[in-house]
């Protein structure tokens, strides 16, 4: 049968139209596209007396996409399988407890045989949009955790003042090494002997470097290396002192993102007090004025290590009176018995005065 060339063209256009309302209704049903969220996932692990490693993760969103501005977890998974997470975890349904710019930190507890650990997030925004795919992070282990080590081993940990911290340890089992902890770019460089069972905490290495290797004897093959990571609760607290004519207060407000604070208020003169301060809460410490007063705070958050605050002093306002910080005396109460007595005496004498002149008077002499 032969067909028409007018035939052939209204086939093709019906054909055509076919396929663009199909193109259509697939634009029509597609998600609504967003660009990826900027996110990093950091991490850093550490094997524990217990056997188990501890992954530390870091999660920070920067950037939303528009019209939202927080989100929640629709789902967290962990590897391996028989691992566990705290601190992040999926949130319920309309619950947005998150925020671009807040970092959050999640502590995985893994076998010590196991030879990785993931992260696996599924993002939800408060604009409604659901992220299609999961985000996710992967640390690899060596499995042997909980094992007689021969190795030395290193920890480090990032500090908010952009320092690290590096603890050292040679095994009972192992050999007396040379490790060498140098930065990255290069400009600090510590070497520590280490015999068996020796152990070396808290080597501090300033602010300026990204990264540390270490190595033995100085040698070509690094035994680890890191990177710093920006650490979670990095808020600083707020801490303000007032006189008054009897008391030095010293008021002390932490963030919503500063660590749990254990503070000890240390005064000049008096006892010390000690308070506990969690994230987003305040305190006032109150101690009786006293002249020469000064209280040192001190704290094993507080950077760098150790350093103490303060001291802050008390100074007497200038509406007190004269004696005030001076400890005072007791307290003046009844009548002035005293003056009352003086006077009763003075009045006495007077009138005895009197009364013996007057006798004087009616006395009468006879021839």
């Amino acid at each position: 049968m032969i067909m028409s060339r007018s035939w052939r063209r209204r086939s093709l256009a019906a054909l055509g139209a076919a396929l663009a309302g199909l193109a259509g209704a697939v634009v029509l049903v597609s998600p609504a596209h967003a660009d990826p969220p900027d996110l990093s996932i950091d991490h850093e692990a550490r094997c524990t007396a217990d056997g188990t490693y501890q992954v530390r993760w870091t999660v920070l969103v920067e950037s939303a996409p528009a019209g939202a501005e927080r989100f929640r977890f629709v789902s967290v998974e962990v590897e391996p399988a028989d691992s566990t997470i705290d601190g992040i975890a999926a949130s319920p349904e309309g619950d947005f407890p998150h925020s671009v710019g807040e970092a959050l930190t999640g502590m995985q507890t893994v076998p010590g045989t196991a030879t990785g650990a993931n992260l696996i997030m599924w993002m939800q925004w408060d604009n409604g949009y659901t992220e299609p795919s999961g985000s996710s992070g992967y640390l690899d282990l060596d499995g042997r955790c909980g094992q007689e080590p021969t190795e030395p081993t290193v920890a480090f940990e990032s500090r908010c003042d952009g320092s690290i911290l590096v603890d050292l340890a040679n095994p009972p089992a192992g050999r007396t090494v040379d490790l060498v902890v140098a930065s990255i770019p290069p400009g600090f460089s510590r070497t520590v002997t280490l015999r068996p069972g020796r152990t070396v905490a808290d080597i501090l290495v300033p602010a300026g470097y990204y990264g540390l290797i270490v190595t033995i004897g100085g040698g070509p093959d690094p035994l680890t290396s890191y990177e710093w990571v920006v650490p979670g609760r990095c808020g600083t607290a707020d801490i303000r002192s007032r006189s008054t004519c009897d008391a030095l207060v010293i008021v002390v407000a932490n963030p919503a993102d500063g660590p749990t604070l254990a503070i000890t208020f240390d005064p000049s003169r008096g006892r010390e007090q000690k308070r506990t301060l969690e994230p987003e809460s305040r305190v006032e410490v109150s101690f009786r004025a006293v002249a020469g007063l000064a209280v040192v705070l001190r704290s094993d958050k507080f950077d760098p290590p150790g350093t103490p605050n303060g001291p802050y002093a008390w100074k007497q306002p200038a509406d007190c009176d004269s004696d005030a910080g001076a400890g005072g005396g007791l307290p003046v109460t009844g009548m002035p018995v005293g003056g009352l007595l003086a006077g009763a005496g003075l009045l006495l004498t007077v009138g005895t005065t009197l009364l013996v002149l007057a006798r004087r008077r009616r006395v009468r002499f006879t021839g």
